[in-house]
This record gives C-alpha cells, sequence and structure tokens, in this order.
C-alpha cells in the first residue's frame, strides 16, 4: 500500500471514529432512572455549609462525595494509604459548668444534690454551654478504593480503571510527542483533586519551552492514557504563543477531549464511557 493510500485510510478512520462520538452526543441524555440513582447515591454524603464547601474545594478541586474516615469505613470502602485528609470545621459545643465551694470549674453533671440546690439557688456560679470550632477532616471518594463500577454512570467525577496493552510503550510515544512540543511531562505542581491532569501552559515560556502535564498520580493505566492524549491536546493547539486566543474554556475542552477520545480508538483504547459525558457537559 503506498503512504498516500495509508495516510488517506488512517484519516477515514480517525473521521469514523469522531463522526461516531458526535452522534453520540447529540443523542446523549440522563433519563429519570440515571438521576434517581444519582440523587439517591449523593444523598448518602454529608451536607455541608457553604464555608465549608469552599474549604473543600480549596484543598481538593472538583470533590463531590466527601465522608469521615469513618463513614467510609462503614460504607465498606476504606481510604488509600498516603492520601491527605481535607480539612473542614466541625462544630462543637462546651459542657455546662459550675464553680464548686473551692473555686474550681466542674462538669455540671457531676455535680452532687447538694450543689445542684446551690446552683439553682444562684449561690454556685454557672457557665452554659457555648459553641465552637474544630478542625476535622474529610476524604473524597477518589481518594478511596471505590471504583467507577460503584458509582452512577452520570458521576462527574469518574475514573476510568483498567490497563492498556503495551503501555510503556503508548507512555514513551506519547512522552516524544511532548518533547516534539517542548513540554515537559511529569509529577502535577501541586493537589489536583478529582482533576486526572493538567497542563501548566505558562512554564518554561522564554526558556525555549512550552509548559509542563502533571498527571494525577491516583489515575489507572488507562486514565493516564487518555489524560496525557488530552493535555498534549491543550499544548498543541492551546499553548501561549497561539494567536488565537478567543477560544472559551469549553471550546478548548471539546477539542482536546474529542482528540484524546479519538486518538486513543484509533489505537483500540475505549475511552467513551468517560468521554461521553465529558463531551456531551
Amino acid at each position: 500500500m503506498s503512504e498516500k493510500k495509508s495516510w488517506e485510510k488512517k484519516k477515514e478512520r480517525v473521521t469514523e471514529i469522531t463522526k461516531t462520538m458526535d452522534e453520540a452526543i447529540e443523542s446523549y441524555f440522563e433519563t429519570p432512572e440515571q438521576m434517581k440513582e444519582y440523587l439517591s447515591f449523593m444523598s448518602k454524603f454529608y451536607d455541608y455549609s457553604p464555608r465549608n464547601a469552599a474549604l473543600i474545594h480549596n484543598q481538593f478541586r472538583g470533590a463531590n462525595a466527601v465522608g469521615s474516615f469513618k463513614f467510609w469505613k462503614e460504607k465498606g470502602y476504606s481510604v488509600k494509604k498516603g492520601e491527605k485528609g481535607i480539612q473542614v470545621l466541625v462544630p462543637n459545643k462546651t459542657v455546662p459548668k459550675y464553680k464548686d465551694e473551692k473555686g474550681k470549674w466542674k462538669n455540671i453533671k457531676y455535680a452532687n444534690e447538694k450543689e445542684k440546690k446551690l446552683i439553682e439557688k444562684g449561690e454556685l456560679e454557672k457557665r452554659g454551654s457555648k459553641l465552637y470550632f474544630g478542625v476535622g477532616h474529610v476524604f473524597d471518594i477518589s481518594q478511596t478504593n471505590a471504583t467507577a463500577k460503584d458509582l452512577p454512570d452520570i458521576f462527574p467525577n469518574r475514573w476510568l480503571e483498567g490497563n492498556v496493552k503495551d503501555y510503556s510503550s503508548m507512555m514513551e510515544s506519547l512522552e516524544k510527542i511532548g518533547e516534539d512540543l517542548e513540554v515537559t511531562i511529569g509529577e502535577p505542581f501541586g493537589e489536583l483533586g478529582s482533576a486526572k491532569g493538567a497542563y501548566y501552559y505558562a512554564v518554561g515560556i522564554g526558556k525555549g519551552g512550552n509548559g509542563h502535564i502533571g498527571l494525577n498520580p491516583r489515575n489507572s493505566e488507562l486514565q493516564n492514557v487518555k489524560t496525557l492524549i488530552h493535555e498534549l491536546a491543550h499544548a498543541k493547539l492551546h499553548n501561549i504563543k497561539q494567536v488565537n486566543h478567543n477560544l472559551s474554556n469549553a471550546e478548548k475542552e471539546f477539542q482536546a477531549e474529542m482528540t484524546a477520545f479519538s486518538v486513543a480508538s484509533y489505537f483500540g483504547i475505549d475511552t467513551s464511557e468517560y468521554s461521553l459525558g465529558y463531551l456531551a457537559n
């Protein structure tokens, strides 16, 4: 087969893949059954105040389903080793106290009959309970051993689970593309939360670089491959050196995710379970 025909065949395959996803997006919707499952799932988690919600999202971007260590244990899951808790403010109350005849403050429930009568008469000083806030810790579902199959289909932060055939070769090839784009690939510069990866577009600019891609260490092989393709698409299409910066974030995300889906599909890696909902959004 000539090089031209081979290229045309590859182009036809990619066109076929993107057409399939376009059609799937057009027909995508969330059924009442899906929504019921999702709402039932989310109702199991704690309801946090606006202040705590802000605290959670500042520490763990994209967190949607969080619970304490005890909560996850009771649900049959465990927090992964090495995961750091997300700090929240926990309301508590001090116990009512009274000052005994020696001037010492004591828990009012330990007062004897004589002291109780003196308290009632106002002859012993009493101090009521007060509200105060302590620090507690919660963990997002992505920090536990719960997998995608444990979550409703429409859960926004589901993680792709699974391995990839020839994973090392695939990652080496993608890293070579990163080198060609003058993009470094490695650890993220901070906690990514439920985000699967990040493209730090300004890193290395002015020093011959074109940004850095950080992958979430929680990713499976399948998630890593899909995410790296997605972030490389950002590096290719949306880097700071590009002339056209008029695209919205939604348009940029659509381009990057469609690229990730198409490239992964071309190599026989199915990411439609994740990509369809993302693209439909």
